[in-house]
């Protein structure tokens, strides 16, 4: 080799400090990472729920008319696969009737979810729109500490979202 040639690439000294800083940097980030995904996910999901009571509030007035929705997990227990299905018909019978809209759990894989609704249905008053009392938690699979509710109280026909043991994700405390 000439004196004014230098070597190319790297040395195995320089690639293993390289890599090991490159692991260093990554494990530092995916717990952030993944609370990042987490809070989005729980944000998504009180968003679409409050949105689709919303919807069959304002579906019932317009209509004048009771509307159900009809939920496919069973009252006060954990649900933890995301097959879960809130489908708005305006019959009391499942699987009768107009399907007016459908909530689908398919994208909230890591979320369980439960409710306090009596025989699996939420009606909506078809003159005030007022839905049935009840509720719906759901946290992170795995993490129930970080529980949010959504409320629905008649009267006076409230929909309310919080955090169930303190405040979450940009919710108040309960």
């Amino acid at each position: 080799m000439k004196k004014w040639e230098t070597l190319r690439g790297f040395s195995l000294l320089e690639l293993v400090v390289t890599f090991s800083v490159l692991v260093g940097v990554f494990l530092a980030v995916i717990p952030s990472f993944i609370r990042v995904i987490e809070t989005g996910e729980m944000k998504r999901l009180a968003t679409e729920i409050k949105g689709f009571i919303s919807y069959a509030k304002s579906q019932a007035v317009q209509n004048n008319q009771t509307l159900y929705a009809h939920l496919t997990f069973l009252k006060d227990i954990d649900y933890t696969k995301s097959d879960w299905i809130i489908t708005l018909t305006d019959s009391d019978v499942v699987g009768m009737g107009k399907t007016i809209s459908v909530l689908t759990g398919s994208s909230f894989e890591n979320v369980t979810v439960r409710h306090s609704y009596t025989s699996d249905q939420i009606s909506f008053d078809g003159v005030r729109g007022r839905a049935k009392s009840g509720s719906f938690h759901f946290f992170p699979s795995g993490n129930s500490s970080k529980k949010l509710e959504l409320r629905t109280s008649n009267p006076p026909g409230r929909v309310k979202i919080c955090g169930s043991q303190k405040a979450l994700y940009g919710y108040k405390r309960c």
